[in-house]
């Protein structure tokens, strides 16, 4: 899932410096060129934001899952310590 929301913002990227190559040569004006540099830049930095934003959520679900894992073995260790009557610091 990851590889494809990267190959689109590799798509994206490439498709917006296009337009923002034709856009510097093609256009007649400033009004015109920032409007093409704005849909250009929209191109390519939109979807890079979903993919960061799928990325961050997946490794946020890592994250609480490795995290739960090592309360387990937190209180695995606190009942195995209370078990043998050795007394806690």
């Amino acid at each position: 899932m990851i590889a494809f929301f990267f190959s689109l913002t590799a798509l994206g990227a490439v498709a917006g410096g296009a337009l923002l190559a034709f856009t510097i040569f093609g256009s007649q004006s400033a009004p015109q060129q920032a409007a093409g540099a704005a849909m250009a830049l929209g191109l390519a930095v939109i979807p890079y934001i979903f993919s960061r934003c799928i990325q961050i959520a997946i490794s946020e679900g890592n994250r609480r899952d490795e995290n739960q894992r090592l309360l387990d073995r937190l209180d695995a260790l606190t009942k195995a310590v209370s078990a043998s009557g050795r007394p806690e610091n």
